[in-house]
């Protein structure tokens, strides 16, 4: 589960980077385009209840024309509507990174790999004074007959601002998870036929709520251009995901860490 959360808390890190202006964004003569930046990385388990950790550098780049269109390194490709001051609603198409490797783990040799596949993001972003909530439904497009080609997930923060401002943002707040039956299947489920050829027992996922968790995130503007950005949390894995024999750690911990500068 944590992976993926990680994941998701980098590009919700893109999304507010990008939110925040520059010192004289804005003003006529400045063009269409809003550039963006930097590098990030990761830390998480190896796959979604899994024990070991492992660290992941990526790029982040984005770039936003007449502020709604946006092409992203971690966002995909996608529209964006603002309502106001502080709402906004996204569709992008994006990769999921929900994943499932043989390799990352004994217990998963001989189940079926679950590989990361494209996906239509729907993102929505709320506040109400130091409130503020931000929701992505992902559905994956994958092929029907690939274990978690198809299948669909919502994850969801509700958070509190302790310091906001325009140079020094510090906030915290729970994560709530939840899969259909297909992906959660794909990801902590064990078919009979895999359980007869691995030994371990058979389990069957159903939709419904996965992971239950908080967070803790930090953003600091350096000047009119710099940004810097770090995340913490820990996810507790729930219902049958939290049951199934490839589990080996219930608590899920990520850190996730990003600087980057606007152009």
């Amino acid at each position: 589960m944590t992976p993926y959360l990680c994941t998701l808390a980098l590009a919700l890190a893109s999304s507010t980077l990008m939110a925040l202006p520059a010192a004289g964004a804005g003003k006529s003569g400045d063009g269409d385009w809003q550039l963006r930046a930097g590098g990030a990385l990761l830390v998480q388990p190896e796959y979604g209840g899994g024990k070991k950790l492992r660290g992941l550098a990526a790029p982040l780049l984005e770039a936003r024309w007449r502020e709604r269109f946006f092409l992203s390194t971690l966002r995909g490709a996608g529209y964006e509507l603002r309502l106001g001051e502080h709402a906004a609603l996204s569709l992008a198409l994006a990769p999921d990174g929900h994943r499932r490797r043989p390799k990352d783990d004994p217990r998963l040799r001989g189940l079926a790999e679950v590989k990361i596949a494209p996906a239509l993001r729907l993102g929505a972003e709320l506040g109400w004074g130091p409130l503020f909530l931000n929701t992505v439904a992902s559905t994956r497009l994958g092929s029907d007959k690939k274990p978690g080609g198809r299948g669909s997930s919502v994850e969801l923060e509700l958070g509190y601002g302790l310091l906001p401002g325009p140079d020094l943002s510090l906030a915290a707040g729970v994560t709530v998870v939840a899969m259909d039956g297909k992906l959660g299947q794909a990801l902590y489920g064990v078919t009979p036929a895999e359980a007869a050829s691995t030994g371990l027992r058979a389990h069957r996922v159903r939709a419904g709520l996965h992971g239950l968790g908080v967070f803790a995130q930090i953003g600091y503007r350096l000047d009119a251009d710099w940004l810097l950005f770090a995340k913490a949390g820990a996810i507790g894995l729930r219902g049958d995901a939290a049951e199934s024999p490839i589990v080996r750690r219930k608590l899920q911990p990520s850190l996730a860490l990003a600087v980057s500068r606007s152009f």
